[in-house]
């Protein structure tokens, strides 16, 4: 690829550097242990949109990386009375002799030539990113299942909660009642105790209150 974009520069032929960009990734990306081309030009385009890069891991660009004269040398182009012509290797087939013959872009020429081949990419390209879409939507759907079964136990255990708190509520009011009806009992209890000892001249008296006439035990008082 890198050799064809030289030959348009050079020839002053126009081309959409974007869709080849975007063809070649998606080439990349369907093959095996394949890596993310374009990374500098991505991330020049990112940090024009500023676009946050936080945490990526930076990568610096290789010595063969940069294009100079030997690496034009070693793409096949050789500099003759100051001009660049490629000159492709004995056993290259001369397609810049050819593709220079033809009347439509080079890009636009190669898929005419071979619908076929371009089809079965083209197909390729999209059963990789069906297979994609429905890995994905697999993944939503049990991610999906799995927190509707997550909020059902939360939801559960909160009624079973409600419900203890309603219980424990009524327990606190019935043991007021109960605390407020067993002082009443106790005190009187007692006051006849000391009205007992008082007869018997064990102590010098009893000091009368109110409430202290009735001598009944029974949770009548208290109702």
């Amino acid at each position: 690829m890198q050799a064809f974009l030289m030959w348009c520069i050079l020839s002053k032929i126009e081309f959409c550097f974007p869709l080849l960009m975007l063809k070649t990734m998606v080439r990349a990306f369907s093959q095996k242990k394949s890596v993310l081309p374009f990374g500098s030009i991505l991330t020049k385009v990112f940090q024009h949109h500023q676009i946050r890069l936080e945490g990526e891991i930076a990568t610096k660009l290789k010595k063969e990386d940069t294009y100079n004269k030997s690496t034009m040398n070693r793409m096949g182009w050789k500099k003759q009375e100051g001009i660049w012509t490629y000159c492709p290797k004995v056993d290259q087939r001369p397609r810049i002799a050819i593709e220079e013959q033809e009347e439509n872009p080079p890009w636009e020429a190669q898929e005419e030539a071979a619908p076929a081949q371009a089809q079965a990419q083209g197909t390729s390209s999209s059963t990789d990113f069906d297979r994609v879409i429905e890995f994905m939507c697999s993944r939503f759907d049990s991610m999906q299942a799995s927190l509707e079964e997550k909020f059902e136990q939360v939801n559960t255990r909160l009624t079973s909660l409600e419900k203890d708190h309603v219980t424990i509520r009524s327990n606190f009011d019935n043991i007021d009642d109960t605390i407020c009806y067993d002082l009443k009992v106790v005190r009187r209890r007692l006051k006849r105790m000391e009205r007992k000892l008082a007869n018997s001249k064990t102590i010098d008296g009893c000091e009368e209150t109110s409430g202290d006439k009735s001598d009944s035990d029974a949770p009548s008082a208290a109702s």
